[in-house]
């Protein structure tokens, strides 16, 4: 049952700034600042009335001015002399209001309690045109914090509590961005850090001024790009800082752009990329680098604010409604809130080499730019782009909100209130994605479809994977992300071995890896319940369509960099002894070989294991450092190796063979699973790498 709508108490607070906020400042108009407790529906009833509107901007009438009804939801655009003629609706179930908005003045309006002739004159104030960097950015607050109406939390309580449990809260507190930035790991005593061969030792940590005892191993922004620091830890007064807090942390207070990720303290830290950063978004400028200061033109309040309660400042809030008057939000209205370009600002990212004196292959990448992130650019050039903006699917709608300040709720009383909107309109601020913990996929998004037949005494399976159902590449997002595809025969409970066909490349992920010359019999790394899969190089190399020069034609086959390994067996290691490992079954020949840990069949949600060299295919991005490595962290990378990924609407088929083994009746099936890291870089780091099954298959007979 909905609630009774209230009365929306915020709005007439707006009238009280004098010369700040629109008023009808003629006396012809009827508006008003009483307000009654709750709208009244017995008085006599008006029907709609045309209401001629002048709209004037710092007391000049400005043309294309947007005039609505809240609640109605009818809008005008000013004419040349500021003024529209509205039909007024007077019998809705809430305040009759009509309201001005314009994109240099906070928005306003006046209440109208009947009909009349006389014109209503709105007047708009153009905001101070300066940034004002002595600003604090307001706490968003959290579901258990939302007492205080300086905290965002106070009214918009199920905007909260979706935001608080999503990545962009998180985005600054991190362990993993942590660990890359100050070159540390994740392990949490010195016991365990010296068993994986790190450093322990007393340095600074993002989100304090305290020096904290942590674990030094592996890549590290502060370390790899300052020639000035030998090892870490490094800072505070590291010279290189990557760009991490441009869009990591966009608010720590003061200068936008630029900072160190450890200056991100208080809010800046535990809140992410919050409210009050986004909605502080002025306009944006995808020429730019990504991130606050470039991309992300940030415009924060300079006038004195006259409700101290309010803060320091008058409130200043850019959105994407034109009707909303509260004086604690000082809302100006900004159409890029519901469009790609909003989210291209950060999820964009084409830059140089980051190591000192790395170069770039002017052959392949001839701007001098790597394309590491291409999420936006990859929707853009979709062929849902740009109806089906990137918010429809990472901003659910919100089909049980009255309005953003949760006009619906019982809960919070006279704070709920505004006008309806229409249903649906209301977004969700999940952002919604793989790392989300209880929404970790969007429904649909890949599909895994499988066939089998016989060829001679071997199982041939034939997989597709399509992507129909993402706005963009898949995997997408920071060039860490891959997913796997596994394909599994089986006679009743027994597995049939894979003894053909497509193998999983090697940023499926490998303990170590062995080529012929160096012998498949030695692992110093190897365990007992380790396998090692052997696979053949087939001399030629797939050619699939990617993103960019990998799918534009400026790249050939060989170009693309990803050779066709064929899968040629497996063997179980049952014993090992200074590193010489015994088999449970005689290994076969081939060109390479993977150590590997991994299970048949990962369940969702477990830790992602090695994959490579099994039946199957994977997908990434695959960056190269200049020694050569592969999958290494965006500010190492000199080149992309590879990117296979899946386009918007594109398939990928493979075919993989098993030995049938005498079975009479045999199944196959396919999984496909996503994963945030390459299994290496997380293991050395000590981080959580959950797969998250993307698709799979049920399991597929012969007559199926």
């Amino acid at each position: 049952m909905t609630p009774p709508l209230r009365a929306p108490r915020y709005v007439l607070l707006s009238l009280l700034v004098v010369g700040l906020l629109a008023c009808g400042s003629e006396p012809e108009s009827d508006a008003s600042t009483d307000r009654p407790d709750l709208p009244s529906t017995d008085g006599p009833r008006f029907g709609i009335a045309d209401q001629r509107v002048r709209v004037r901007l710092n007391e000049v009438p400005i043309e294309g001015a947007i005039v609505t009804q809240p609640g109605v939801g009818t809008q005008l655009i000013t004419d040349e002399a500021g003024e529209v003629i509205i039909p007024v609706d007077f019998d809705t179930p809430f305040e009759v209001w009509v309201t001005a908005a314009h994109p240099e003045a906070r928005t306003g309006g006046a209440h109208l309690r009947q009909p009349s002739d006389a014109l209503l004159v709105l007047d708009l104030r153009r905001y101070h045109a300066t940034d004002n960097s002595s600003y604090v950015f307001d706490d968003p607050g959290s579901p258990t914090r939302s007492s205080s109406v300086q905290t965002c939390s106070h009214c918009h309580q199920g905007m909260n509590e979706d935001w608080y449990g999503s990545s962009h809260a998180g985005s600054a507190s991190n362990p993993a961005l942590a660990d890359l930035y100050l070159g540390t790991a994740s392990y949490d005593s010195q016991s365990a850090c010296e068993e994986v061969g790190g450093r322990w030792e007393l340095g600074p940590a993002v989100g304090t001024t305290d020096e904290v005892a942590q674990c030094y191993l592996g890549p590290g922004v502060a370390h790899d790009l300052d020639p000035s620091c030998d090892e870490p830890p490094c800072g505070p007064s590291v010279s290189q800082r990557g760009g991490c807090a441009d869009c990591h942390a966009p608010g720590i207070d003061g200068q936008l752009g630029g900072r160190d990720l450890l200056s991100a303290r208080g809010v800046a830290f535990e809140s992410g990329v919050h409210c009050d950063v986004c909605h502080k978004v002025a306009s944006i400028h995808l020429d730019q680098p990504g991130g606050v200061g470039g991309a992300l033109r940030i415009h924060r309040p300079l006038e004195t604010g006259p409700i101290q309660e309010y803060g320091d400042y008058m409130p200043l809030h850019f959105g994407p409604r034109a009707d909303v008057v509260s004086d604690r939000m000082g809302a100006v209205v900004r159409d890029h809130f519901v469009q790609g370009e909003f989210c291209g600002a950060c999820h964009e990212q084409r830059t140089p080499p980051s190591l000192p004196d790395a170069e770039l292959d002017d052959g392949r990448w001839p701007d001098g730019t790597l394309p590491l992130m291409t999420t936006y650019t990859e929707w853009r050039d979709s062929p849902g782009a740009p109806e089906a903006t990137c918010q429809s699917c990472h901003m659910p709608a919100d089909e049980s909100s009255l309005n953003a300040a949760d006009l619906q709720s019982d809960e919070l009383g006279a704070r709920a209130t505004g006008w309806p909107r229409p249903a649906g309109s209301i977004r969700r601020h999940t952002f919604t994605g793989p790392r989300s913990p209880d929404a970790h996929q969007l429904p649909d998004v890949l599909q895994a479809d499988i066939s089998a037949r016989l060829d001679d005494d071997r199982l041939i399976a034939s997989v597709t994977v399509s992507n129909g159902g993402s706005g963009h590449a898949f995997p997408t997002g920071e060039a860490l992300r891959n997913a796997v595809l596994r394909v599994a025969a089986r006679c009743g409970d027994a597995a049939l071995p894979a003894i053909g066909g497509l193998a999983i490349p090697d940023f499926g992920g490998a303990i170590a890896v062995r080529d012929s010359t160096e012998g498949f019999d030695h692992w110093p790394q190897a365990r007992v319940g380790h396998s090692v899969r052997v696979v053949r190089d087939t001399g030629d190399f797939l050619d699939p369509v990617g993103f960019g020069p990998f799918g534009d034609g400026r790249f050939d086959a060989p170009e693309k960099g990803l050779r066709a390994y064929n899968v040629v067996g497996t063997a179980n290691i049952v014993a090992v002894e200074d590193g010489s490992v015994t088999f449970d079954a005689p290994l076969p020949d081939g060109d390479l070989a993977y150590l590997v840990d991994e299970a048949a069949w990962p369940e969702s949600g477990s830790a992602a294991t090695t994959a490579a060299g099994g039946p199957g295919y994977a997908f990434a991005r695959v960056t190269v450092g200049p020694t050569g490595a592969r999958q290494v962290p965006g500010h190492r990378a000199v080149d992309i190796a590879s990117d296979n990924r899946l386009l918007p609407g594109a398939a990928h088929t493979s075919e993989h063979t098993f030995a049938l083994d005498g079975c009479a009746e045999p199944q196959v099936a396919a999984q496909v699973t996503w994963r945030p890291y390459p299994v290496a870089l997380a293991r050395q780091k000590g981080w959580e790498n959950l797969e998250r099954e993307v698709a799979s298959t049920d399991w597929v007979g012969l007559s199926d």
